[in-house]
């Protein structure tokens, strides 16, 4: 398993050079991400873990998978990841590992909340699938809550606003597909040619 700290200074490392490619101020950046310039400065100074939600929108201003801002580039033609090999992040509610590779059209995210524990409120476009593999949960989505326990799916629009909360007296894990990061936007931020 990666060590998380190499992991954080990689992601904050990666968040500084694709705003830079593309020239833009956190400013710019907050403004397109609704996530505030000095939460975004401490992102980018790795002073901060992002939340899964927060990674979603920043690739998805950069048009860039979530692997990418996660996970040093690989030559492969495919992307394979050992399980000894996988990254944890814990977010101190819980812990989440990216799954999926650089060239999907998905992102694909393992989730384990500790019991009573729930993620950060995410609203981002796109669709997400939900599968639970361990323990049982409720999903608030806007003002809904959805009981999911082992077995259970949901597929809906993240453009609502959502939560996932570990429910019982054991922790929950859960499997989900977004394709939020890699749905183009009206305008993505490209990057700026080098030379100018």
């Amino acid at each position: 398993m990666a060590d998380e700290r190499d992991v954080d200074l990689w992601v904050s490392r990666r968040l500084r050079e694709l705003r830079a490619e593309r020239n833009l101020t956190l400013a710019a950046l907050a403004k397109q991400t609704g996530i505030s310039a000095p939460h975004l400065s401490r992102l980018e100074k790795g002073e901060r873990q992002p939340s899964i939600g927060g990674l979603l929108q920043i690739a998805r201003v950069y048009g860039v998978s979530l692997s990418e801002l996660v996970e040093e580039d690989r030559e492969e033609d495919f992307h394979m990841l050992r399980a000894a090999d996988t990254v944890n992040r814990d977010t101190g509610n819980g812990v989440f590992t990216v799954l999926s590779g650089p060239r999907t059209a998905i992102s694909v995210i393992r989730v384990e909340l500790p019991a009573g524990k729930c993620t950060q409120p995410a609203q981002h476009d796109g669709e997400e699938w939900l599968h639970i593999l361990a323990g049982s949960v409720e999903l608030r989505i806007d003002d809904k809550d959805v009981c999911l326990s082992e077995g259970d799916s949901v597929h809906f629009d993240s453009s609502r606003l959502h939560k996932l909360s570990a429910v019982g007296e054991c922790a929950a894990t859960a499997l989900i597909a977004s394709n939020a990061a890699t749905m183009p936007m009206h305008h993505p931020v490209p990057a700026v040619p080098r030379g100018r």
